[in-house]
């Protein structure tokens, strides 16, 4: 008897251990969340239930620790909103190995956001996959930002690819304590509006280390922006780095604090840029620094423009902007520019520009002088360590004092 039941347990092994090599592993129990698992599929058709369940799922785990998984694969997705806050405290990890694409038909992007992620803590979107808002160079009215993040804190986007958005690639709104790091922003030079990163009503915002191409501005710091960090961009082609647009709305929160360094700026229509409306209400932006950046090709390197009138049609056009630039500064900008004008300083003639910095300028026009231009600043700026190639064109520069 004994003998016959050898085999018979070694049986019982065999088939038992068989039946754990080939049964499904329970993602939940370990701590993650895979989408295909809640229904999602490669296809062209909308995932977005599925989506949604996974990050319920995941966002209703007590134990924290968890991931959402978007796995390798072309995943079509409508308009997505991934909420909190969650049991833990804390976010899921989310980790888009796959290509995410608008879905088609019936489904269709407003003017809103595609994939947003609201009122979250301790948030990691990341991976190797790619966000493919299917824009191009299109004209459709509809100007959707591709991932939005608002209203959330101690954040971080990684190491992500974004490609031809149908808006703002990026945009982190009303948030605190957040950074986009190791991304790769491509669209068409002709693409309107598709700015790679935008940062409106937020704080403590550090930007890094990121390759962006667009047909606007590669990064833009819009109004109520404050301690924004931006290190290792190499911008091109696109509108260049931009503060603003600034006043085009009533009750725009100021911005202050900026730090822009360690960039590189190739074949833009701009390069360094505080942009501010004619007939603009009342407004502030101070504590700019921008410095250590490379030129090559850039149209306007430097520019502080407070009549912007983009397309040339704006109804307060002949009346001076309300919002007061301070504290400005232009530190170790090299490089060449395309056209003759390096530095253009087209200040508001009611609140004209104060404590504005320049330098060590070194800046290349071909074989021709760089010219500068001066228009309402209050004082002389700093012009230290210039290069002898640069000079003042044209200079309505204020004394200290002025009014």
């Amino acid at each position: 008897a004994t003998v016959l039941m050898v085999p018979l347990i070694l049986y019982l092994l065999a088939v038992l251990a068989g039946r754990h090599v080939h049964c499904k592993s329970n993602g939940a129990a370990a701590g993650l969340y895979d989408v295909t698992e809640y229904g999602a599929a490669p296809s062209s058709e909308d995932n977005k239930d599925a989506f949604l369940a996974a990050w319920r799922a995941a966002c209703s785990s007590t134990t924290g620790n968890t991931t959402l998984l978007i796995p390798e694969g072309t995943f079509a997705v409508g308009a997505v909103e991934f909420s909190g806050p969650c049991k833990s405290g804390d976010a899921p990890v989310v980790v888009i190995d796959g290509v995410l694409r608008p879905c088609t038909g019936g489904c269709h992007l407003t003017d809103d956001d595609w994939i947003t992620f609201r009122a979250l803590s301790n948030l990691l979107v990341t991976g190797a996959g790619t966000l493919d808002g299917q824009g191009g160079a299109r004209t459709s009215k509809a100007k959707t930002t591709t991932l939005e993040l608002d209203g959330v804190t101690n954040s971080t986007v990684r190491g992500l690819r974004f490609v031809d958005s149908r808006g703002f690639h990026l945009s982190f709104h009303r948030s605190s304590r957040v950074a986009a790091e190791g991304l790769r922003i491509h669209a068409p030079a002709s693409s309107r509006n598709t700015d790679g990163i935008h940062v409106g009503c937020s704080s403590h915002v550090r930007i890094a280390d990121s390759v962006i191409g667009t047909g606007d501005d590669c990064v833009s710091v819009g109004p109520g922006s404050s301690d924004v960090v931006v290190t290792g961009i190499v911008c091109g082609p696109g509108h260049g780095i931009s503060v603003g647009s600034l006043g085009r709305k009533e009750g725009e929160e100021d911005v202050r604090g900026l730090v822009i360094r360690n960039c590189t700026v190739r074949g833009t229509t701009n390069g360094l840029r505080i942009k501010t409306w004619p007939g603009s209400p009342p407004g502030r932006a101070s504590n700019i620094t921008f410095e250590d950046i490379i030129m090559a090709d850039v149209s306007n390197p430097i520019l502080i423009d407070q009549r912007y009138c983009p397309h040339g049609r704006c109804s307060d056009v002949d009346k001076p902007s309300r919002v007061q630039i301070s504290d400005v500064t232009f530190r170790r900008i090299q490089g060449t520019s395309s056209s003759k004008v390096a530095v253009q300083l087209r200040c508001s003639e009611e609140q004209p520009c104060s404590g504005v910095r320049l330098d060590g300028i070194n800046l290349r026009c071909g074989d021709q002088p760089c010219h500068a231009q001066f228009a309402n600043v209050r004082g002389t700026p700093a012009l230290e360590a210039q290069a002898p190639s640069l000079w003042v064109q044209e200079a309505h520069v204020l004394p200290s004092d002025a009014e």
